[in-house]
């Protein structure tokens, strides 16, 4: 009876159950991305330095221009929360590439702040894509499909 009633109506567990503090975190990684994107703007060369190796300047200045336009975009949509898992994927293959390609340059070191910075950011994308956006976002309180049981 219990398995066939667990089959029947199973128990999903969605992001509004995250503890509060998972939501701080969400905000704050947000942020984070935002401020790294406005600082791709404010050192655009140093971006172009690193795109520039074997491409044109022009590639290499849209590079830049995507990478910040996305971290400042999908920071907003992260911190409230709006299609956060979308906004999540996105960010990942410019936070890969810095892994593999800033860090490499600069070398696999303890002492390499950003490579420790950009596997944390890294890790935490991938768990906010596991664990949803939480409670107070705009994913749960708009998005979310109600169960039919509420709305009656």
């Amino acid at each position: 009876m219990n398995l066939e009633h667990s089959l029947r109506h199973p128990t999903r567990s969605n992001s509004a159950s995250n503890p509060l503090w998972m939501d701080g975190l969400r905000i704050l990684l947000g942020l984070f991305l935002f401020v790294k994107g406005l600082l791709f703007i404010e050192h655009t060369s140093d971006v172009f330095y690193y795109f520039a190796s074997g491409q044109t300047l022009l590639s290499a200045h849209k590079a830049s221009l995507l990478a910040s336009t996305v971290h400042m975009v999908g920071g907003t949509m992260i911190v409230f929360g709006f299609l956060t898992r979308l906004s999540l994927l996105f960010q990942l293959p410019i936070l890969i590439t810095a892994l593999i390609i800033v860090n490499l340059r600069r070398g696999m070191f303890v002492e390499n702040t950003e490579l420790w910075l950009s596997l944390v950011v890294t890790g935490l994308l991938l768990f906010f894509m596991i664990v949803g956006p939480g409670r107070y976002s705009v994913d749960n309180k708009i998005l979310r499909h109600r169960p039919l049981e509420s709305l009656n």
